[in-house]
C-alpha cells in the first residue's frame, strides 16, 4: 500500500502538485489521485517513475510505496 500521507508530502517537499506529477508520468490527476489514496494499484512502471521525480532514493522505496496495512 501506499503510504498516503509520506508521498503527499514528498510531493509537495519537491514543488510539485497532483495536476504537475500526473502529467510527468502520463495519467490524469483524478487516477493518480485514486492511486496515492490506494484506491486503485499503482504499476511498478509507475513507481519507479514516481521514485524518480520526487528523488526518493531506492533504499528507501519501501516507506513510500509498499507500506503494510495494518
Amino acid at each position: 500500500m501506499v503510504n498516503t500521507n509520506k508521498l503527499k508530502g514528498k510531493i509537495v517537499e519537491q514543488g510539485l502538485t497532483f495536476h504537475s506529477l500526473s502529467q510527468k508520468i502520463g495519467v490524469s490527476p483524478s487516477t493518480l489521485g485514486r492511486k496515492i489514496r490506494n484506491l486503485s494499484d499503482m504499476t511498478l512502471e509507475e513507481v519507479e517513475m514516481i521514485r524518480e521525480i520526487l528523488d526518493i532514493p531506492p533504499s528507501r522505496i519501501m516507506e513510500f510505496f509498499f507500506m503494510e496495512h495494518s
